[in-house]
């Protein structure tokens, strides 16, 4: 979302201002927030009862939830939860077949005909869906340049996510995201993630090093650290990380840096606040002096904030009790 173009780097010098808007954001020990009480342990347990085969573990409820895993007979797990329509059980938690590295083990889901459990079933919790199957998201774009090199220097832009097939066998939330830029100022953009329903998870995880495309991070992404004021007055409890860091490659010796800072809703993993400063590096030759990532001033900002979605975020009960807000 960008629309300058580099040409000589020696530019007028401006102020880069990075964090987010401290009309948005108010830490959380202004406020009388306790965290939900995690559902306690279950003691339930699962045992593979398949003869001469292995049991295919789903990343949901269903048939048409992709195999994340194989279990053999006379496996064990810890039942976690269970489906409204009582055919499957989540457990805890299996690696998945495509893990590599580091990667964490996740809760799947067991279809009950392939399982004996042992303890007190109706003690195992009903889990609904995290996310809507007709799931909306509005966020609104403030940008702004700081720089000779753009021949736009501020525009606003919106994004809206819907889904792009509601269908209940739909394996994942096919999530479209069209960014319309106000009078036309640069061309529209659009992107799709396929998101689990569940957990609030991004499918891929291809951008979970790149802090400007990570809008799906999952359930309870981290400890609360502030709370996220709507237009409409309602407030969120969020999770602020950063500063975070990337560093593009262009043409012509150029590098582009981006640092910011991200919030996300602390009941679904939803993207709530992304704010940037871009800077133009420059590495090479020019005019008889050599550069190596020198910073000249130039830069662009860019603040994104959530407007509403039809996703139960992480609301505080009572929107009126206001506290001064404070710059992140």
């Amino acid at each position: 979302m960008s629309g300058c173009v580099a040409a000589s780097p020696f530019q007028g010098v401006a102020p880069a201002e990075t964090g987010v808007s401290d009309a948005l954001l108010s830490d959380i020990s202004n406020f009388d927030f306790a965290p939900e009480e995690s559902t306690e342990a279950s003691d339930v347990t699962a045992l593979v009862i398949t003869e001469g085969s292995r049991a295919n573990i789903r990343s949901g409820p269903g048939l048409d939830f992709p195999i994340v895993a194989k279990a053999n007979p006379d496996d064990t797990f810890e039942v976690v939860g269970r489906s409204q329509d009582g055919e499957w059980w989540q457990i805890c938690c299996v690696t998945p077949l495509d893990a590599s590295g580091d990667a964490e083990d996740i809760p799947a889901w067991l279809a009950k005909v392939v399982i004996e459990t042992e303890g007190d079933v109706d003690s195992v919790p009903v889990l609904q869906a995290l996310l809507p199957r007709d799931l909306e998201a509005d966020w609104k774009v403030d940008w702004q340049c700081g720089s000779e090199r753009c021949e736009v220097k501020s525009c606003t832009a919106d994004i809206q996510a819907t889904v792009a097939d509601t269908a209940q066998d739909a394996k994942f939330l096919s999530i479209d995201h069209n960014v319309e830029w106000d009078e036309s100022c640069f061309s529209t953009d659009a992107w799709t993630f396929e998101v689990d329903e569940f957990t609030g998870q991004e499918r891929s995880g291809i951008f979970n090093d790149n802090f400007l495309y990570n809008y799906w991070l999952g359930a309870n992404p981290g400890e609360a650290t502030d709370v996220f004021t709507l237009e409409d007055g309602r407030q969120v409890v969020v999770v602020c990380t950063g500063p975070h860091e990337i560093e593009i490659d262009e043409d012509d010796g150029w590098t582009t840096k981006y640092e910011g800072d991200t919030c996300y809703d602390l009941r679904t993993g939803m993207l709530v606040l992304l704010s940037y400063t871009k800077r133009w590096l420059f590495s090479g030759e020019y005019d008889g002096e050599t550069y190596d990532k020198a910073y000249f001033g130039d830069y662009e900002s860019l603040e994104q904030s959530l407007v509403g979605t039809n996703a139960d975020l992480y609301y505080l009960p009572n929107p009126l009790n206001l506290f001064p807000m404070r710059f992140h």
